[in-house]
């Protein structure tokens, strides 16, 4: 039986491990699907696109790709006059956004592939589909070196990064996420991926930041690699939020007056990335700031 678009929308909403542009693509496919059933006023499939805008925000609140998403809909719909309008320009923006996104991440390799150098060791953290684009398109272009993958917990999903680099036979070795800080001192270059980019740091997996702190005390190069639709402006980031997870997935028997604390994501200053690489190229943090000032927003973009 196919799958309804509210069936994908509550995968995605259950989802702890899969990255930010895997999950957006699941996205888009819920909303052409919501697009192609819909059948009735041009009014309320307006509401529709403001509820589904909010539940993809919602369900994953650090992901800023959703933000983008969901705003990109809601301007696209802005002003239409009648249903099958809303839902041709609604289906294109949807697909152009998609498109943007798998562009964006081969321009990213393509860039960041530059910054590796001959039998160096790359250390990256938890899962990223970018990295793992840029690694794996870099070994096939002949560049030579070894990566380190830390496991990231609590889901672990690292052990699924080292199982693809050892695939496209590069020599990876996976690490504890608290190794990390102290095996630094071996390495020559860290990527990490991001899930969202603000005024007030970079969020990405849990661990980034005591890994930047650790790389500027080594002066290891550390860059993130994030598409542009991870800049989350002004008018978007009262939705954003870090939300503290499921304690049970740390332990799951914590004796009584032990409190567990889990969450997926931290926050890591903008001064302490060495550069954000994007698919139009280097950026620095005060380019960063004009990018979120420019951005515009839907009036009607959920807050």
């Amino acid at each position: 039986m196919e799958p309804s678009a509210d069936s994908l929308f509550q995968e995605i909403k259950a989802d702890h491990t899969t990255g930010a542009v895997e999950l957006v693509k699941k996205g888009v496919d819920a909303i052409a699907l919501f697009i192609a059933r819909y059948e009735g006023s041009g009014a309320r499939f307006f509401y529709e696109l403001i509820r589904i805008s909010k539940f993809l925000i919602d369900a994953q609140p650090a992901m800023a790709p959703f933000f983008h998403l969901a705003n990109t809909l809601l301007l696209a719909a802005e002003g239409q006059n009648d249903l099958e309008t809303m839902k041709q320009t609604t289906r294109r923006a949807a697909k152009a956004f998609l498109l943007q996104l798998q562009d964006s991440g081969e321009q990213i390799a393509r860039i960041a592939g530059e910054l590796i150098r001959g039998n160096s060791k790359v250390l990256t953290h938890s899962y990223s589909s970018t990295v793992l684009k840029t690694l794996t398109e870099a070994w096939r272009r002949g560049r030579q070196f070894e990566v380190i993958c830390t496991e990231g917990r609590p889901n672990r999903e690292g052990f699924e990064m080292a199982r693809k680099f050892g695939e496209s036979s590069i020599k990876v070795q996976l690490e504890i996420d608290s190794a990390a800080p102290y095996t630094l001192k071996e390495v020559d270059l860290v990527f990490i991926g991001a899930d969202c980019l603000s005024p007030l740091g970079l969020v990405n997996k849990v661990g980034t930041y005591s890994l930047a702190v650790s790389a500027r005390e080594r002066r290891v190069p550390f860059y993130a690699l994030c598409g542009t639709e991870k800049l989350l402006g002004a008018g978007m980031a009262k939705g954003f939020r870090i939300l503290k997870k499921d304690p049970r997935e740390v332990w799951l028997h914590p004796p009584k007056g032990v409190e567990v604390l889990n969450f997926y994501y931290d926050m890591t200053p903008l001064d302490f990335l060495t550069g954000i690489i994007t698919e139009e190229g280097m950026i620095q943090g005060s380019e960063i700031l004009r990018r979120f000032q420019r951005m515009t927003v839907s009036k009607y973009f959920p807050v």
